[in-house]
């Protein structure tokens, strides 16, 4: 399918002041700051066969055609370049006779551009007179300017914005009032568009169908909507300048929806001029153009496939394009083998997850069967809590942000593919929260996986009506992947989902919604079972037996939730009985309750306290909290000494510390500064520390905060020593006891 990739990363750069300077005598053409050339950032190739074909062929093959249409993404550097380098190629061949028509120029303003032109008003006039697009000095104003040197007519295409108003206002009767130069403003005839193309249309505003009336209808409703009065003003305007420059090659720069598919303004060209020789070219960004491929339907007779590097002004921003590594973690079961590859699990968790988190979400549930790969989200967030975490998309740059991760979830599964023993047919994508939202768009937009996805309660999920849908008359000879999506979510998300997936099967795409339980003792079971079903696994049964347990989180921290999750999952594992997170006791009380306190003893093993990140270890510092009994601060000061991470690494090293008295946190910070040890890892001794307390601990040692490295982490409640049910004699509640 012809269509714009989704770039991998896009950064918005502030604009900066910077001095000019004189390149050095003879470098001129190697200052560090031009663009490289175009050979080595565009790559042209057959609309149809998707077969390279040089420049310099490309451009011979435009020279034998009556008109050329120039569909751009308007605001791509590289691709105004590659317009630039066409327009000059052209009249070259054609002995300068090239008649440069535009859609960033509306109609009315034919006559200053011609004066501009003509030298007969200078530039600050004529941009005054003419209202050019806010991108005009860096992408059109080169066209212009080459025009101008070579004395070239360039036609003004597009339908005026003035009489499209009246048009909305007055209906399409005032049409035929018009008189005069107003009269030749508008088409002489308006031929409507075809079915497929307003499809193509409904398709792309299809997260606007309601403010705009819903879409749909015939082209008898839509004959003088705008995106009808544009095509045709340009389709006639293209006919006209060949009229009135007999032998000479048009060529028309507009967006490439116009002309895509040899429909639109094309299409209202030739209806025009049915035997002129017509020649489309699809210029498409992309992060690498040596390796794009043409694929779907033909959209065009050339594609060129040019580098994403930059982008002009829009809406008030400028951009460019860089490479960022994104990090996965990955295991893999110990007995898989070629002869035994194993299914395959891609996890998204929800914002706020680390992907450590995520992997100890599922790693002790499927790691026996199932490889599993945990994408970190791109955007690293510090909570209020300080924690750490990640976030996958902005509101504002949904678009662009679910782009790139379509992208690192393909390369993901391509390069596990390649080199671990995975089962290619029993591959699941899946997340949860906004995590589930990039699942669900990701199984939407890729063309290349053959998926299960499963969205578990997905969050913030609006946006994805924001992508077109892949349409099956679009793909051409493709066969595309077999991919499905389930959605696992509540009844408020019912409705919309309900409309969304019935718009995906009918495309082609096999989803469907279940409605998750309401049964907090078996919510994870609920998922995993999905889950299993999507990997090819067999389901877990549910427990037999009638004892139930449950952890209290009385807090509206999404961290001590997730935590209590994990300890929630263990404890189930462990002995079979199903445990619930809740935020209040059950009514009829006929479930046991999981303590959260932490006790010092359950960290005396090496890898039970989290160790302070970085390459060459690091201090952790156990804050012990003023409720904390003498005994518990002795039992902390006790495991101290013994150092259970220093048994782990001798790069690592435990230290206890008070909020208050002797042993405050910023006293035990000065000593570890005096002896030259300044990456540390601070964490209260508590299951889960709320806001207010971690940031009174950031306050105490904010001094520090210059001079050395400081990590923070809210609590020990997700280690995997807490809440682990380890015998018969733990404080657990027995059913229908008083709490």
């Amino acid at each position: 399918m012809c269509r714009q990739l989704l770039a991998l990363a896009t950064f918005l750069l502030p604009i900066s002041c910077v001095t000019s300077r004189t390149p050095m005598c003879g470098l001129e053409d190697r200052a560090a700051w031009l663009a490289p050339p175009l050979n080595r950032v565009v790559s042209v190739r057959d609309g149809r066969s998707g077969k390279a074909v040089p420049f310099d062929t490309f451009l011979d093959a435009l020279a034998d055609a009556d008109v050329v249409f120039l569909g751009e993404s308007h605001n791509d550097e590289t691709t105004h370049r590659v317009e630039l380098a066409i327009y000059e190629g052209l009249l070259e061949r054609r002995g300068g006779g090239v008649v440069l028509a535009m859609e960033m120029f509306e109609r009315d303003v034919q006559q200053s551009l011609d004066s501009y032109l003509a030298g007969e008003i200078d530039e600050a006039t004529f941009l005054d007179r003419v209202h050019p697009w806010s991108q005009y000095r860096t992408a059109y104003r080169p066209l212009i300017e080459k025009a101008r040197a070579c004395g070239r007519p360039v036609v003004a295409s597009n339908f005026p914005r003035s009489l499209r108003r009246r048009v909305a206002m007055e209906g399409p009767e005032v049409l035929e009032t018009l008189e005069g130069s107003d009269k030749r403003q508008a088409p002489a005839e308006f031929f409507p568009n075809t079915k497929g193309y307003w499809r193509r249309m409904d398709n792309a505003v299809r997260s606007h169908r309601a403010m705009m009336g819903g879409g749909g209808g015939g082209d008898d409703q839509r004959l003088y909507s705008t995106q009808s009065l544009w095509d045709n003003a340009m389709g006639e305007a293209c006919a006209t300048a060949l009229d009135e420059h007999p032998g000479d090659l048009v060529l028309h720069v507009n967006g490439g929806f116009h002309s895509a598919y040899w429909d639109g303004t094309v299409r209202q060209f030739s209806l025009r001029k049915p035997t002129a020789r017509v020649a489309t070219v699809d210029i498409t960004p992309v992060m690498n153009p040596a390796v794009a491929n043409v694929e779907g339907a033909p959209c065009a007779d050339y594609v060129v496939f040019v580098e994403m590097r930059a982008t002009d002004l829009n809406d008030g921003t400028w951009s460019v394009y860089v490479p960022r590594e994104l990090e996965y973690l990955f295991q893999l079961p110990g007995d898989a083998s070629g002869k035994a590859p194993v299914p395959f699990l891609i996890w998204l968790s929800d914002d706020g997850f680390t992907a450590s988190e995520g992997l100890d979400l599922w790693k002790d549930r499927l790691g026996d069967d199932t490889a599993i790969a945990v994408i970190e989200a791109p955007y690293r967030q510090v909570a209020a809590d300080l924690g750490g975490g990640g976030r996958w998309f902005w509101a504002d740059t949904f678009s662009s942000d679910v782009g790139s991760l379509v992208m690192t979830v393909e390369r993901v599964w391509a390069y596990l593919l390649r080199h671990y023993p995975i089962d290619e047919t029993r591959v699941c994508l899946a997340g949860e929260g906004t995590g589930a939202t990039v699942v669900a768009a990701v199984a939407l937009l890729t063309d290349r996986m053959g998926i299960e996805a499963v969205a578990l309660s997905p969050r913030q999920y609006a946006k994805i009506k924001d992508f077109p849908l892949p349409l099956p008359e679009f793909l051409g000879d493709d066969t595309p992947p077999t991919k499905s999506l389930r959605i696992l979510g509540g009844e408020d998300d019912k409705a919309w989902w309900a409309e969304e997936l019935g718009e995906y099967c009918e495309i082609g795409m096999h989803s469907e919604m279940v409605l998750a339980t309401a049964d907090p003792w078996r919510t994870e079971l609920e998922a995993e079972n999905v889950l299993r079903a999507a990997l090819g696994l067999d389901a877990h049964p549910a427990p037999t037996t009638t004892m139930r347990r449950h952890i209290l989180v009385d807090s509206d921290s999404p961290r001590a939730r997730r935590w209590a999750r994990l300890g929630a999952i263990r404890s189930t594992a462990k002995d079979g009985v199903p445990v619930a997170v809740l935020d209040a006791p059950p009514a009829d009380r006929a479930s046991g309750l999981i303590p959260t306190d932490i006790r010092p003893e359950a960290f005396a093993e090496a890898h039970a306290l989290p160790p302070c990140p970085g390459p060459f270890g690091g201090t952790t510092v156990v804050v012990v909290l003023d409720s904390a009994t003498s005994r518990d601060r002795e039992a902390w000061l006790t495991l101290q000494d013994e150092d259970p991470l220093s048994k782990r690494s001798r790069f690592h090293r435990l230290r206890i510390a008070t909020v208050d008295g002797e042993r405050n946190l910023p006293d035990v910070l000065s000593g570890l500064f005096d002896a030259g040890r300044k990456n540390v890892l601070i964490v209260p001794a508590t299951f889960c520390a709320d806001t207010a307390l971690m940031q009174k601990l950031e306050r105490s040692v904010r001094e520090w905060g210059d001079r050395m490295t400081l990590h923070w982490l809210p609590g020990l409640g997700g280690r995997k020593a807490t809440l682990t049910i380890q015998d018969s004699d733990s404080p657990v509640t027995k059913p229908g006891a008083n709490e």
